[in-house]
């Protein structure tokens, strides 16, 4: 009797995280919270600034980052994997790097593990987003992504 809960529990929890792996990115950013963001920014801080013009650290300045190309930050040595994996910061690659920057960038010099919640990455991205002479429309963004 007790198993039949616990396989009841178990495939509700299962429907919940297939839920959760089924939205696009644009669906979590449609709800996405910067002053969160600005909290989860917190864990970014010991390696990263966030002012225009501000200095690298540890890892680059993040300021602008959103349409920025990849490893393009003067001033930063970046891993040889970084500077491969090339192209430009959209919203979806974001969204994607930070659930677990060293396993979509094998190689980078960024030693934190990610952001496995979609919805902290996506208050994240917001908040990135709020920082930046030129902040995207991150839902059309990330639906361009997803289009392409």
């Amino acid at each position: 009797m007790k198993m039949r809960y616990l396989a009841a529990g178990l495939a509700v929890i299962g429907l919940g995280i297939g839920a959760a792996a089924a939205q696009s990115p644009a669906e979590f950013l449609a709800n996405a919270d910067p002053g969160k963001g600005s909290r989860i920014f917190n864990k970014c801080k010991a390696c990263h600034t966030i002012d225009e013009g501000g200095p690298t650290r540890v890892g680059p300045n993040l300021w602008g980052v959103i349409g920025r190309p990849v490893a393009s930050m003067d001033g930063y040595s970046y891993s040889d994997a970084m500077a491969a994996f090339g192209g430009v910061w959209t919203v979806d690659r974001l969204f994607t790097y930070l659930e677990n920057p060293r396993q979509v960038v094998e190689g980078t010099k960024m030693a934190f593990v990610g952001l496995p919640k979609p919805e902290d990455r996506a208050n994240l991205i917001a908040y990135l987003n709020q920082n930046s002479a030129s902040p995207v429309d991150l839902v059309a963004a990330a639906t361009e992504g997803a289009a392409q």
